[in-house]
């Protein structure tokens, strides 16, 4: 057996090795009956009375949501327990309890104590060491409620929890709203949004009966209908230009990419859904505990973080591969093409982009029902008021994360800039063609080096680890999110990967021996894939062994680790399309697929408000996780997020970048023009 079979056999077995241990853990996702373990000793985490309930019963009724911070005690058996069931990062913040409660209730309670209870009740505020509020500029008016109704809070919640589980601590508002806060009031953000709305829901209705009716006159024979730019928005186009089969053999070997972006998104889902399990309220949080202890989930949760890198080697390939097929039919060198391609791209993404952020501070607002509707709904409304300018400048990765608007527009942020760094790379490629072997060797050094300096910097660890105590925030506050995972120069291997193998793929085109005859190749298609799982099954050693100092190992292992996934996919995407294209199933090609990969873009946009969608309505103790519960959320957020989009790429993106197209052909056309009148005109003069 030679060494390539070795590796291929080290993999298959090491990945049946880590489906029968999945399997295994799902087995257990339920996490037992708590009634009658050990957690039910402790207070739970989570605990909602019925807001509509409250709100409705009478106009003067005020919901709050409140935060309670335990007191340490030892001499406290229930105490012991939530300290031992709260040191892992897998483990829930069980010293931070969030209550929902009707004010009326907790007032009929307090004014039964006496004033030594009372007394006795209101504690001092307890510290603790990680986050556990968002402060007062997350959600408007928070500063009032908690002047008016946090001694009520504290001394209500104490009551209960020393009476019930023997604990005290301290108790503060996080959020409250009365039955007039029911009524979502209109403002301008909403009246042009309707108005935007309504005018391409009408050009798509007008544009589609003009393009599918045929227009006679008097004596029946066809008439030719002017094609207007408005007719773009036909949806009998948008979903010609949806399902179009490629029609050159560039687009032919890399047909398969979509198939790639749609097995992405599907696993990216799937990764989302359960992280809204851990942010949202959870009757048995012990079960994503549990499951996440296990190693080889460690291990996988190692890798799910760079699913999203697929896209940046996927961009980095079709960057390269287009731009070389662009220089080979012979265009002069101009430094305005970086220009134009850098407009181009920006044109492409914002017309959509921007018809979201319009979305999310107005009628986003509708969302806002559940006793979570102020951090599910409010929060990101309040910080796209704010900082939404940022997203359309793209460095919403770089600035004020911890505040910023559609938390995971991120990668539309670093997809940009890579972009751009991209195109340069490519412009000197072109103007100085000798420098392809030294452009590699930079783009392959700053893949390995930048990493280490950032992970030695910041001191992290050589994996990525998960993080419940911050999950809980959506991991706004998470400081490997914002020094590592978010920012662009520590993840330049994915895209720099890409286009080698974009590079790589315009040489073989030219020269059928070229892969064949390249060794690194050879190796690499093979040997990343099998590097990968062995650097990410090691996970579970880092929850527990974590460097006090900065150490250039683990920054060496971190780099080493991100840079082999991005290899990974870089000779994956070239694999299929050379070689590997005749092996790959023929489904992978279908038009079908092919269309619901073109969704990716707005489906990346929609898949947060349609998982916010199955977890608005919080019940008394929050949801239930078992494997039933997560296919039902994990199905309902997969089709929302999809027949959404379906909806915004036909009547908004796809035709956009039609509209802009044929700008940008008029302008030319129109250049073309006075350039030939100019020519026409000096000739005339000449022969006069």
């Amino acid at each position: 057996m030679d060494a390539s079979a070795r590796i291929e056999t080290i993999f298959a077995a090491a990945v049946v090795i880590m489906l029968i241990d999945v399997a295994s853990a799902l087995q257990d996702l339920s996490g037992g009956d708590s009634e009658t373990s050990v957690y039910s000793r402790m207070p739970p985490v989570y605990h909602f009375e019925d807001k509509s309930q409250c709100l409705n019963a009478d106009s003067s009724n005020v919901y709050c949501v409140s935060r309670t911070l335990i007191k340490p005690d030892e001499s406290s058996e229930n105490w012991k327990l939530i300290e031992q069931h709260s040191v892992e990062d897998t483990d829930f913040q069980r010293y931070v309890l969030d209550r929902g409660f009707c004010v009326k209730s907790c007032e009929m309670l307090v004014n039964s104590l006496t004033p030594q209870e009372l007394k006795q009740y209101d504690h001092e505020q307890v510290s603790v060491d990680v986050p556990h509020t968002y402060d007062s500029s997350y959600i408007p008016g928070m500063e009032e409620y908690r002047q008016k109704y946090d001694r009520l809070t504290n001394i209500c919640h104490n009551y209960r929890l020393h009476r019930d589980y023997n604990l005290s601590g301290y108790s503060f508002i996080e959020h409250c709203m009365g039955s007039n806060d029911l009524r979502n009031r209109l403002t301008e953000q909403h009246v042009i949004f309707a108005v935007l709305a309504s005018a391409i829901v009408y050009l798509a209705i007008r544009a589609t009966y003009r393009d599918t009716k045929d227009f006679r006159n008097e004596n029946n024979n066809l008439i030719t209908v002017e094609d207007d730019i408005w007719m773009e928005f036909s949806l009998k186009r948008s979903f010609r230009r949806l399902f179009a089969t490629p029609q050159t053999k560039l687009h032919r070997d890399f047909a398969f990419v979509e198939s790639v972006r749609v097995i992405s998104v599907f696993f990216i889902t799937a990764v989302h859904v359960l992280m809204a399990f851990g942010a949202s309220p959870m009757e048995n949080p012990q079960a994503l505990e549990t499951f996440f202890r296990n190693p080889v989930m460690r291990m996988a949760s190692a890798i799910f973080p760079f699913l999203v890198h697929t896209f940046f080697t996927v961009g980095g390939v079709l960057l390269a591969v287009h731009f070389l097929d662009f220089i080979e039919s012979g265009p002069r060198f101009r430094w305005q093409y970086f220009i134009m391609g850098i407009i181009n791209r920006y044109m492409r993404l914002f017309p959509l982009y921007f018809i979201m952020w319009l979305y999310q501070v107005s009628w986003f607002d509708r969302m806002r029902s559940g006793a979570t509707g102020h951090s599910l709904v409010g929060v990101e409304m309040q910080l796209c008021k704010e900082n939404g300018w940022s997203n359309f400048l793209f460095v919403n990765n770089y600035y004020k994360f911890d505040k910023g608007c559609m938390q995971q527009t991120w990668y539309l942020a670093a997809d940009f800039q890579f972009f751009c760094i991209g195109m340069l790379i490519m412009m000197i490629l072109w103007r100085f063609p000798r420098s392809i072997k030294t452009m590699i060797y930079v783009m392959m050094t700053i893949s390995i080096v930048v990493p280490i300096l950032n992970n030695y910097i910041y001191n992290f660890v050589g994996v990525i680890l998960l993080n419940f105590k911050h999950l809980r925030f959506m991991l706004f506050f998470y400081e490997w999110v914002k020094r590592d995972y978010i920012l662009s120069h520590p993840h330049t291997c994915s895209y720099f990967s890409g286009i080698i193998a974009g590079i790589a793929y315009h040489r073989y085109q030219k020269d059928p021996q070229y892969l064949k005859n390249l060794r690194v190749y050879q190796v690499l298609k093979r040997l990343a894939p099998l590097m990968v799982l062995l650097l990410s099954a090691p996970a579970t050693f880092f929850y527990y062994n974590k460097p006090v100092e900065p150490s250039l190992w683990m920054a060496i292992y971190a780099s080493a680790h991100r840079n082999f996934f991005g290899i990974m996919c870089g000779v994956g995407l070239l694999y299929g399309a050379t070689e590997g294209s005749v092996k790959l199933p023929e489904i992978m090609r279908h038009p079908t697929l092919l269309a619901i990969g073109r969704l990716s873009f707005s489906v990346y946009l929609t898949q947060f408000n349609a998982i916010r969608y199955v977890f608005m309505d919080v019940k008394e103790y929050g949801f239930y996780l078992n494997v039933i519960n997560y296919l039902q959320a994990f199905a309902t957020s997969y089709i929302v997020s999809y027949t959404a989009a379906l909806v915004l790429c036909t009547t908004v993106e796809l035709p956009m970048v039609a509209v802009i197209k044929r700008l940008q052909s008029h302008k030319k056309q129109k250049s073309s023009d006075e350039c030939q009148n100019i020519t026409n005109g000096s000739t005339k003069l000449k022969s006069s």
